[in-house]
């Protein structure tokens, strides 16, 4: 299966998306960071460190994932594309599976409120942020 694409279109997309990858997760680093220590000061050091582990699990997998998908030799196979796509998506979630066993083992005390509320935050900045940015786009 070839793509449908001509070639002066192939890639401009990518690059654009990952530009935008990149933006959204150096955006959630940083909120990650902020929101963190925000906590451990106004909460004390094991809601603080709790959110930031929280962070984490949300962070690295995906990391991995936007390595995986932005560092990806461009096939004209649709199918293999997909495979990876698919491959990359299966490996994030087992690792984010491992990383919360991982905490909720070594890690005590933990304060669940702050690691899965954080968590949950960097998933909704993923959702909205494509919005956001094609909102701004349309203007």
């Amino acid at each position: 299966m070839g793509s449908n694409l001509k070639p002066q279109f192939r890639g401009k997309t990518t690059r654009r998306q990952a530009r935008l990858i990149q933006r959204i997760l150096a955006v959630q680093v940083l909120l990650t960071l902020s929101i963190s220590a925000a906590i451990a000061v106004l909460k004390g050091a094991v809601p603080g460190y709790s959110a930031l582990l929280g962070g984490l699990i949300y962070l690295l997998p995906n990391l991995y994932q936007a390595k995986q998908v932005l560092t990806a030799r461009h096939s004209d196979n649709v199918r293999q594309t997909l495979r990876d796509l698919y491959k990359s998506e299966i490996w994030k979630m087992a690792l984010t599976m491992v990383l919360f066993g991982t905490v909720f083992t070594l890690v005590e005390p933990v304060e669940p409120f702050s690691l899965f509320g954080v968590f949950i935050l960097m998933q909704v900045i993923a959702w909205a942020a494509p919005v956001i940015q094609n909102q701004q786009f349309l203007r």
